[in-house]
């Protein structure tokens, strides 16, 4: 895992590798860990206290920008 306070990078939506809306690929990708425990959490979260997961990830959705194109490439490069 990366330092998150120290990094220049942004927060984007990933719509690439997305299977609703890229919200969680998203915060995957930022976070530099598997797309796979980020959806486990929200799943997981989901099951504890829904209403409140759901209002996160649609103010996620609706505030997160779509990634610019090439910026993949640009940060790994």
């Amino acid at each position: 895992m990366k330092d998150i306070f120290n990094d220049g990078q942004e927060i984007y939506l990933d719509t690439e590798h997305g299977k609703l809306g890229g919200v969680c690929s998203g915060v995957a990708r930022y976070l530099d860990i598997p797309r796979f425990w980020v959806r486990l959490a929200a799943v997981i979260g989901l099951l504890i206290h829904a209403p409140s997961i759901l209002i996160a990830y649609g103010l996620a959705y609706m505030i997160l920008e779509d990634e610019p194109a090439g910026y993949d490439e640009v940060m790994r490069g």
